[in-house]
């Protein structure tokens, strides 16, 4: 009689936990949803964009019998490119024609311009993309990158300013008097530098 007697019990107390089991099982405390976006390309602006450049003016000195370095007195505008979502990566190349006379009958020999590296940042507070890297060149009839993004980066509107102690053109001694001038070619090419 006490092993029947135990043997309900058991049985009543199994019965008793299987409601409790399934109701476990049959609640969750986590679900995983989703939330989707679709950015599509502006066909009629998908271009990478070389904007802005700077024109920069030395001033008026005093021709020197010995080697002197000027700095720029005023640089107008800045660079600026501006990539309307293009993940191939671009870099901003520079290279200027000798300083010359406007008759060309005079050339400022060994004259070297340089920019130093030039301060990058993005238009947009919030833009989430890397910024470009700037360089310091000294510029040549070759063209020398100056501004580079990487590749999936440098998405957005960004600039390149330059303080005018930072640009500077250094004349060796031994030029002649005269009003000298150089031409700057800016080039964007929509791949990394070093592509």
């Amino acid at each position: 009689m006490k092993k029947t007697i135990g043997t309900l019990i058991a049985s009543l107390s199994l019965l008793g936990a299987l409601p409790l089991a399934a109701q476990a099982a049959d609640t969750s405390t986590e679900k995983d949803t989703t939330a989707e976006i679709i950015l599509n390309q502006d066909e009629t602006a998908k271009d990478i964009t070389l904007e802005k450049a700077p024109i920069i003016n030395l001033g008026e000195h005093d021709n020197d019998i010995e080697t002197a370095t000027y700095t720029a007195e005023t640089i107008t505008d800045l660079v600026e490119v501006k990539n309307p979502g293009n993940i191939s990566g671009w870099h901003v190349g520079v290279s200027a024609t000798p300083f010359q006379t406007s008759d060309s009958s005079g050339t400022l020999r060994g004259a070297a311009l340089t920019f130093m590296q030039g301060d990058v940042y993005a238009v947009d507070d919030n833009n989430a993309s890397k910024a470009p890297t700037a360089s310091e060149v000294t510029l040549n009839t070759n063209s020398q990158t100056i501004l580079s993004a990487d590749e999936n980066e440098g998405i957005g509107v960004f600039d390149m300013a330059h303080a005018n102690n930072q640009v500077s053109l250094k004349v060796p001694a031994g030029n002649s008097a005269g009003a000298y001038k150089s031409t700057m070619t800016w080039t964007l090419n929509n791949a990394p530098s070093g592509s």
